[in-house]
């Protein structure tokens, strides 16, 4: 989807990456891979080498990710594009998940039919960021307010 803007306000961060998760606790968990990889010997090497590899490299590409909001509904800020997620209207429900290791982003719950893909009960991961814990009360209460502003119901996907 192109870039558009709200009338006239400006997108509200709702979270975004931390370069130190995103890039330091890989190289850590690569020079832990490669302590074990020299005591385990060479064949295992290559694969902690090669997977915690792949570790940094996704966290360097996604170490300026975001997740935006405007009065039209949810921007996501990725290598340096903000493109539009979804809009206010489509979404009946969302809250925060973990969708991986050091990872979080907003589980949205979009309104479809029955048998529409995404359906209204599967959730769609928006924003995935490198965060390597969930955010403070403060942050949480404002992402769950803006939520709540615009008509979308807060969930925990994890419950």
């Amino acid at each position: 989807m192109a870039e558009e803007r709200g009338a006239g306000a400006e997108p509200v961060v709702l979270f975004a990456s931390r370069w130190w998760p995103a890039v330091l606790v890989p190289l850590g968990l690569l020079a832990v891979a490669v302590a074990i990889g020299f005591r385990l010997h060479a064949a295992s090497l290559i694969v902690f080498i090669g997977t915690t590899a792949a570790t940094v490299v996704s966290a360097w590409l996604h170490r300026d990710g975001a997740l935006l909001a405007d009065a039209t509904g949810l921007l996501v800020r990725h290598r340096g594009t903000v493109t539009r997620s979804y809009r206010w209207s489509e979404i009946h429900q969302a809250g925060l998940a973990r969708p991986g290791f050091g990872r979080l982003a907003l589980a949205v719950y979009p309104d479809g039919g029955r048998w529409d893909v995404p359906g209204p009960n599967s959730a769609v991961m928006v924003g995935q960021v490198w965060l390597w814990r969930q955010p403070d009360p403060e942050s949480r209460e404002r992402i769950e307010a803006a939520l709540r502003d615009h008509g979308v119901r807060v969930v925990d996907p994890l419950a």
